[in-house]
């Protein structure tokens, strides 16, 4: 598959291919450089590869930052709803006939949002606190409510931090789009001036970098280029003798 300027993967060899083509360009002006409107020379374009290539890391840091955010996350959700489903069992077993028994939310799915999963979160915080006002339970792993407080504080954290993550990854996708979308401007430019300042037939311009896949079909040979095919009408004996016969 060939490589296109419009892919961001390919993005980068081909701005080094420019690069390396617009050095070859001003050395064939004899020292001149090609610049281009905005006084954008060869040095800018470096300068935005540059930039190009530093968005691209930044977005590689914040998906390791993302992905082990989601996993803290997915990891404090799992021991929040273990919790929960212990808490559940103790109180109905302890405390079956009272009001706040029948209070007790379903577990939530570790797959809900933030909204969907903090609700019965809360509410089994606000049922724990009355069932210590009868009597101080704690789980048989030690957590009491005093912990399971801090643990909703610890998961709401958590939710924020995915979420920052998430948020960054997009700013900085959405900021390399508009970035990549200059620098295809430019390239396009600079193809141009080159097709006009050394003429399409030109080696310097035979050379130019392909941006896309069409600007790399080559033209067919004349040779293969269809014909208009030639028919010799047959003569008759009267064209024959006054010299009449003619290609149709």
């Amino acid at each position: 598959m060939r490589e296109t300027i419009l892919d961001i993967s390919d993005a980068k060899n081909i701005f080094d291919k420019i690069l390396a083509h617009w050095s070859q360009s001003n050395e064939a002006l004899g020292g001149r450089e090609i610049i281009l409107r905005g006084n954008f020379g060869r040095n800018s374009f470096l300068n935005c590869a540059v930039e190009f290539d530093h968005m691209s890391e930044q977005i590689e840091q914040t998906l390791e930052t993302r992905d082990k955010a989601s996993a803290q996350l997915a990891l404090y959700k799992e021991n929040m709803r273990r919790a929960m489903q212990r808490f559940s069992f103790l109180v109905r077993g302890l405390y079956p006939d009272q009001d706040f028994t029948k209070r007790i939310p379903a577990l939530p799915d570790v797959r809900s949002n933030e909204d969907k999963f903090m609700d019965p979160v809360d509410r089994t915080l606000l049922i724990w606190k009355q069932v210590n006002s009868i009597q101080q339970l704690v789980l048989p792993d030690g957590t009491t409510l005093e912990a399971f407080a801090l643990g909703v504080e610890v998961l709401r954290q958590a939710f924020a931090a995915r979420d920052k993550s998430f948020e960054q990854e997009r700013f900085l996708r959405a900021s390399r789009r508009r970035h990549h979308g200059q620098m295809i401007d430019r390239a396009v430019q600079y193809r141009q001036v080159v097709l006009g300042m050394f003429g399409e037939e030109s080696e310097i311009a035979q050379a130019l970098p392909y941006l896309w896949p069409k600007q790399d079909r080559k033209k067919k040979a004349k040779a293969d280029e269809p014909k208009n095919d030639l028919k010799l009408v047959e003569p008759t004996i009267g064209e024959i003798a006054t010299g009449s016969a003619m290609l149709a």
